[in-house]
């Protein structure tokens, strides 16, 4: 399987997939709890009142396997000129784990540039740290103790928790790649 990302923002972008032929609004993926629900709650926390765009298509693929491609818009905060916005494609067996990449791309990236803005609520438990990067390791006997990296990049359980699952999709994510 092949996973490809996009992510455009402040002049950071991946490698490009294919542009849609003909993509297909939908505001499901904020009806089912996941990345999508997520990212907007931390977008509402800083002021947003516009969810972000999902956008679908089917793409062409050899063998009879069914691929989904999606694209995730954040658009630009009319009041904090620094959120320019974002913009991100991914793709997926299914239009719902396109969007779950998706928002996942988005968010930590979100959350690294613009932390101090968000203290609290639902963002509080997202870590500043790039989960494909970070060390967090154990001292060996002491699984109950939060190791070094641990405590100099997570201020809670729920962040030390987030951080976990960040790093399982990271590492999902290559496995695809």
């Amino acid at each position: 399987m092949l996973l490809k990302l996009i992510l455009f923002t402040h002049g950071y972008s991946f490698p490009q997939m294919d542009v849609p032929v003909s993509p297909r609004p939908c505001d499901t993926f904020l009806s089912e709890f996941g990345t999508p629900t997520l990212l907007w709650r931390v977008l509402q926390s800083v002021g947003y009142t516009e969810p972000p765009q999902y956008s679908w298509w089917e793409l062409d693929m050899t063998g009879g396997l069914q691929w989904f491609a999606v694209q995730g818009v954040v658009p630009p905060h009319g009041g904090r000129p620094a959120w320019t916005g974002w913009t991100c494609n991914s793709d997926g067996q299914t239009p719902w784990e396109a969007a779950q990449v998706a928002a996942h791309a988005m968010l930590p990236n979100i959350y690294q540039r613009f932390g101090d803005e968000l203290t609290g609520g639902p963002a509080a438990s997202i870590p500043r740290a790039d989960p494909a990067a970070a060390e967090w390791k154990q001292a060996d006997g002491c699984a109950l103790v939060r190791g070094h990296g641990e405590r100099a990049e997570s201020s809670s359980p729920a962040m030390s928790a987030m951080m976990v699952v960040l790093k399982l999709f990271s590492q999902r994510e290559d496995t695809y790649a």
